[in-house]
């Protein structure tokens, strides 16, 4: 199978269901058969290892290796190293000192996200971007995509993770933040953006604390997305 076959719901769903680590071996650049299945494949390995990283998990979990189906040398040594790797990381969430129901919510949050059509835009334009450049002819460098996902990756995630965390209960920003481990202004401007697209609604209590609820669920606002 064409590495440009993985696609980052996928490999989220490999860490959901325990697995410690993922390793895509590729094709050398310019051997793919199918044109540029492998190239695709970097950008999105970039991107999910910014959103693991993004969701706290080592993103040395996640790695993708070239080789010739002659290399079987280098083949074994790729895994090799990799297994090492994850031997000394240990089991998922364990160095990230991530709870399990804490991982599994993160991790939820994190697939969601890679299902959107935002963050699935952004990596179909990962090779158009390198190769023909934008509307104006402007090519990207690798540098330039990183920082883009680590923009776009945050941004999901972050208003993902709220949507699940405020699916039962209503929280306050200051609640939202400690749980996140974010700065409550970061907090509440993604909840400003969020009531502007019908996402969550203001609540208050006897006390006049005032908190925030999912308006719709993680999954629907995929869905909602979809049909614009």
């Amino acid at each position: 199978m064409c590495s440009g076959r993985v696609d980052p719901v996928l490999i989220l769903e490999a860490f959901m269901c325990g697995s410690d680590g993922v390793f895509i071996g590729a094709c050398l650049p310019g051997e793919c058969h199918y044109a540029d299945g492998n190239f695709s494949t970097m950008g999105k390995v970039a991107l999910t290892q910014k959103v693991l990283a993004n969701q706290g998990v080592n993103p040395d979990r996640l790695v993708m290796r070239m080789m010739s189906s002659a290399e079987g040398a280098k083949f074994v040594e790729h895994v090799t190293a990799f297994q090492d790797r994850i031997k000394e990381l240990g089991k998922l969430g364990s160095t990230e000192g991530l709870q399990p129901s804490e991982l599994e919510l993160k991790l939820k949050a994190a697939k969601v996200a890679l299902k959107g059509k935002k963050l699935r835009w952004v990596v179909g334009k990962y090779m158009e971007f390198q190769q023909q450049g934008n509307l104006y002819g402007e090519k990207f460098t690798q540098h330039e995509f990183n920082r883009l996902f680590d923009e776009v990756a945050m941004d999901e995630c972050t208003i993902q993770e709220i949507l699940l965390r405020t699916q039962d209960e209503p929280l306050s920003v200051k609640n939202l933040a400690e749980l996140m481990g974010l700065s409550p202004r970061r907090v509440l401007r993604h909840l400003v953006d969020m009531r502007k697209m019908g996402l969550v609604v203001l609540e208050s209590d006897d006390k006049k604390t005032v908190t925030w609820r999912a308006a719709v669920s993680s999954a629907e606002a995929i869905e909602s997305e979809k049909t614009k």
